[in-house]
């Protein structure tokens, strides 16, 4: 049987994942460690500190962050299984991959011995790289959550639990400033120029935003990235656009582009905030190339 193990990041979903983990703390029978994140990163350096020879399931209770620095501890352990207990804002992973909500689903999974290979993409630029398990983007959608991220009104709202409230408000704010830009884009050779473009995303799983199926031909286990563009689209059709995604007929509409392929590479002609998995990963400057493909790095995910 697998050793179990949880990794716990206690500010997730504003404290939804510290609750959910000391109700299920108090059913659990048997052995198993856990361990609480303290800071970025801190997931990563836990997972990377276990025994790698040893069977182990690991449960990531928190959100889309703490199930990414996981997988990322975990690459290349192919005696570690990965499962996500959903408590963040976002919870995409568990949208596509295997979660668990109860004691007995844990259970069950620490009875099986099936798993399988999953892959990560790769998001690299001319100063950086990163690794993503659900998607990356540059645009609109990353600039929108950065803001939230940074503004006081979300801490204080978070206190009353209105977060969503702040998060709306910036929205709001964005479209009404934000600046779209032209996008060259170039996927498997064949290039693409997309102008007055306000977002792109590179998937690997149906899913982001909490729900949005913005790609829903995304299958992580066919070796295809897929990349959504959204441009040429005026500020309100945009915000009406977004009430479409969570059912997919967004890709019905002419200013919503979708390509696939084994690797892309884009530039931009401004500035534009990115993101992998939902959590920042810097400022992508105009004329700056940006590539993203799959790595032949895997991680383990068990099978219910």
């Amino acid at each position: 049987m697998r050793r179990l193990v949880f990794i716990i990041n206690p500010a997730a979903g504003n404290g939804r994942a510290l609750k959910k983990w000391e109700a299920l703390q108090k059913e659990l029978t048997g052995d198993y460690q856990f361990y609480l994140t303290n800071y970025t990163r801190h997931a990563v350096e836990l997972v990377q500190a276990l025994d790698p020879d040893i069977h182990t399931l690991l449960i990531a209770i928190g959100g889309d962050g703490t199930v990414h620095e996981v997988i990322e501890g975990a690459l290349n352990r192919p005696c570690f299984a990965i499962a996500a207990l959903s408590a963040g804002s976002g919870n995409d992973f568990g949208r596509t991959y295997t979660s668990v909500t109860s004691k007995d689903e844990i259970e069950g999974l620490l009875r099986l011995s099936e798993q399988v290979p999953m892959k990560l993409g790769s998001l690299q630029t001319t100063t950086s790289q990163y690794v993503f398990v659900n998607n990356a983007g540059f645009g609109f959608d990353a600039e929108v959550v950065y803001q939230t991220n940074r503004s006081l009104w979300k801490r204080r709202l978070n206190h009353f639990g209105l977060g969503k409230l702040a998060y709306y408000g910036v929205v709001v704010k964005e479209l009404l400033t934000f600046e779209a830009a032209t996008i060259e884009l170039t996927v498997d050779g064949q290039t693409h120029v997309l102008p007055k473009a306000w977002f792109l995303v590179v998937c690997n799983q149906p899913y982001f935003g909490g729900g949005m199926k913005i790609s829903p031909n995304s299958n992580p286990a066919d070796d295809m990235l897929e990349v959504t563009v959204v441009s040429d689209i005026s500020r309100w059709k945009l915000l009406l656009l977004f009430g479409t995604v969570f059912i997919g007929w967004h890709t019905k509409l002419q200013a919503v582009k979708q390509f696939s392929g084994q690797s892309c590479q884009f530039t931009v002609s401004r500035p534009m905030i990115g993101h992998t998995d939902g959590e920042y990963c810097g400022r992508l400057e105009a004329g700056q190339v940006a590539s993203a493909h799959l790595l032949s790095q895997t991680w383990a995910m068990p099978v219910k």
